[in-house]
């Protein structure tokens, strides 16, 4: 995930993807440590990098290092410290590498990214990045269950929208009876990139405590400059992983299938969202 620095476009790879959608190349780096410039496949492998689980950033093949500004670095630092109390580091050499070692422990048991929210409209990144794209492939009925999953989801925002401007809402209030409310978290936080809504903070007195919590408010503001819908969804061969126009439907570049019930034919496309993060903010500009 990040920047690709060939075409400056806001990127998230999913799983065995290397290549940029819209510029097409290997998306590469400068290390923020070593000012290396690095591609994203292991030149003996043929995989991609592995990511930081704490920072999200990949690591660096030249120096290892992922962003000058993990975490992990700094509780390198504070446990060295802490065993420096009672080790001596002359007569025990290795105690930092022992310090890295735990943090590699604690950086193997996270299983998430830290939370952050989006600096423009305080959209969390797990939306702004990832969600907020499947939500806009759901309007051309792309990844639905079937046509009333969509039709459903088309309800609940018109539902929304046809609040007068200035109406407070909150998911709690607005869920169905016995739901979790997903669904309408999901119409909430897309309506604030596309400046239907808005997130407010406000506090509440609860038995003389003073409560401050975030509520959704109708406004009519325009979507944000930070959002890219287009070309959500496109063409591509799940063989040689070359992307086509919207129109084509069978790949030009591979010969025909060699055997199967579909012998001798040409190997036909199949459609996915691209790469592109329909959210272009920086990454480092979320808090």
């Amino acid at each position: 995930m990040g920047t690709c620095w060939n075409c400056q476009t806001q990127v998230t790879l999913q799983e065995g993807q290397t290549n940029c959608d819209s510029c097409k190349e290997i998306i590469f780096y400068h290390c923020n440590s070593c000012g290396e410039k690095f591609e994203i496949i292991d030149k003996k492998t043929k995989n991609k990098l592995e990511e930081c689980k704490l920072c999200g950033y990949f690591k660096c093949p030249h120096c290892d290092v992922c962003y000058h500004g993990c975490k992990k670095y700094e509780w390198q630092k504070e446990i060295l410290k802490i065993l420096r109390k009672t080790i001596p580091l002359h007569q025990f050499p290795a105690l930092p590498q022992t310090a890295n070692e735990i943090v590699k422990y604690f950086e193997l048991q996270k299983i998430s990214i830290d939370r952050k929210n989006c600096a423009e409209r305080n959209v969390p990144i797990s939306y702004a990045k990832s969600r907020i794209k499947s939500l806009l492939a759901k309007f051309e009925g792309f990844r639905v269950k079937d046509k009333l999953d969509r039709e459903a989801f088309l309800k609940r925002v018109d539902e929304i929208t046809e609040k007068p401007i200035e109406t407070i809402l909150t998911v709690n209030e607005t869920r169905e009876k016995g739901s979790y409310g997903q669904e309408y978290r999901d119409a909430f936080n897309l309506l604030v990139c596309l400046g239907k809504l808005e997130i407010k903070k406000v506090k509440k007195n609860v038995n003389g405590e003073v409560i401050e919590y975030e509520v959704f408010v109708r406004c009519e503001k325009g979507s944000c400059k930070y959002l890219a819908q287009d070309d959500l969804i496109i063409n591509y061969c799940p063989i040689c992983k070359k992307v086509y126009p919207k129109e084509q439907i069978i790949c030009s570049n591979c010969p025909p299938n060699k055997k199967g019930k579909n012998k001798g034919e040409q190997r036909q496309l199949k459609k996915r969202l691209n790469n592109k993060d329909t959210c272009q903010m920086y990454r480092g500009l979320f808090i």
